[in-house]
């Protein structure tokens, strides 16, 4: 699968733009969970912007800090995770500050800010479903942390970044596995 995205990746790049990256964008803001409150300038349930966390992405990844940008342009407040031993944890980031090399090739903002809690969450994968099933790198950080906060009652939208290309129909599925709620790629919005 890692190949695979590659390809898709490369025929992108062949391009020459970024209107593949740009058009997941537009998609990722017209959603309701986005678009709704925030085109009010506001979460409706407590009254401040919504907190998206994404990714720095690595390898060939949707170029999750290009749609941050485009979040934060309509005052959403950004994050991105930081690893710690198994676990994974999100912080605030304002786009400017510099980050701190990370694992596995990420790049994380400072792991001394406080956590924070996010409404939305973004999920890197190397393929999904229309399911909701996501293929990872097999760590299952995301996995880990998507079960524990809806085990805690954290209510938040798993938004999975893909090329249309990555759809398939026999991703394996463990007990560990956590469904996204949706997959946003350039040619579709997926809701399993």
């Amino acid at each position: 699968m890692k190949a695979h995205r590659k390809a898709l990746d490369d025929q992108f790049d062949d391009l020459g733009d970024n209107r593949v990256v740009r058009q997941i964008a537009v998609n990722i803001l017209r959603l309701p969970e986005i678009a709704g409150d925030v085109q009010r300038g506001i979460k409706a349930s407590r009254n401040e912007p919504h907190m998206v966390a994404g990714f720095y992405p690595i390898q060939t990844e949707v170029d999750c800090l290009f749609i941050l940008k485009a979040l934060n342009a309509i005052q959403c407040r950004c994050a991105l995770p930081v690893v710690a031993g198994k676990n994974l944890f999100f912080k605030e980031w304002d786009l400017e500050e510099t980050l701190k090399d990370g694992p596995y090739g990420t790049r994380e903002p400072d792991p001394h800010k406080a956590n924070v809690t996010p409404d939305i969450i973004l999920v890197p994968l190397l393929a999904f479903d229309v399911r909701g099933n996501r293929l990872g790198y097999g760590g299952g950080f995301y996995d880990r942390t998507l079960e524990s906060y809806r085990r805690g009652g954290h209510k938040f939208t798993a938004i999975g970044l893909a090329y249309d290309g990555q759809l398939r129909n026999d991703i394996p599925v463990g007990d560990n596995d956590q469904p996204l709620d949706i997959i946003v790629t350039e040619q579709k919005v997926y809701r399993p």
